[in-house]
């Protein structure tokens, strides 16, 4: 009896991606849909004003488990997210095109270099990039240093972001993801600038790191706290 071909995987993927085109227009529809019944306070947009100030478009960054919140709120600037090449990231970069993104894909492992060359030069084009402090597979809270060399190397500011909700789902994903309930109260908090330096050492690179690490986190304090005072009141 002859044995069924199998078809590469590679070649599933993109059939896949075909037959379901539909689907991140859909998504994406759905995610603007979605955070628009929410009410958002947004915290330190000063920050934004002054990155902008400078002359440099910045490059945004929050944890992974804030994406949903945060790719609605930048959604149609025209700015740039690095977009891992997997086949779940094929997906997500469907549904940011829909939002008004623009893709680098890559990864640390896979296209990488080529990625962070491209949002360069997305940005020396006048626009804004973001990336994943805490990168596409974690370890979640803990800050990578590929957007500090991404910094480093366009010579622009990190302006760190994180989102609290409440009230809100979590995912039981390794960063578990945050998604607001439907009408419910979403705080935005900005951090300040951050800036590398051009020819910043490896030690000056990990206390960066460090910094990014900490003032993310209290970014994220800093938004759980506005909502519980709203509650309080």
């Amino acid at each position: 009896m002859e044995k069924p071909q199998r078809i590469p995987s590679g070649n599933l993927k993109r059939v896949t991606a075909d037959r379901f085109a539909f689907t991140p227009a859909l998504v994406a529809a759905l995610i603007r849909l979605h955070h628009a019944t929410c009410h958002f306070t947004i915290i330190g947009r000063e920050h934004e004003e002054e990155a902008f100030r400078l002359g440099k478009p910045p490059i945004f960054t929050s944890w992974h488990f804030a994406f949903p919140s945060v790719i609605y709120h930048f959604r149609d600037r025209n700015g740039m997210v690095m977009v891992s090449r997997s086949r779940d990231g094929e997906w997500i970069a469907r549904i940011l095109r829909h939002l008004g993104y623009h893709s680098a894909r890559g990864s640390p492992g896979k296209g990488g270099g080529a990625a962070l060359r491209q949002l360069i030069a997305h940005m020396k084009a006048g626009y804004s990039a973001g990336l994943i402090a805490d990168g596409s597979q974690g370890p979640p809270l803990v800050a990578q240093k590929g957007i500090l060399i991404l910094a480093r190397h366009a010579r622009s500011p990190l302006l760190p972001v994180s989102v609290a909700a409440s009230p809100c789902w979590r995912f039981r994903s390794w960063d578990r993801t945050l998604l607001p309930r439907p009408f419910s109260n979403v705080a935005l908090v900005y951090g300040p600038p951050m800036w590398v330096g051009s020819d910043a050492s490896p030690e000056e690179m990990e206390r960066l790191r460090g910094d990014l690490e900490r003032t993310m986190n209290r970014l994220t304090e800093d938004a759980e706290r506005i909502l519980r005072d709203k509650v309080r009141r």
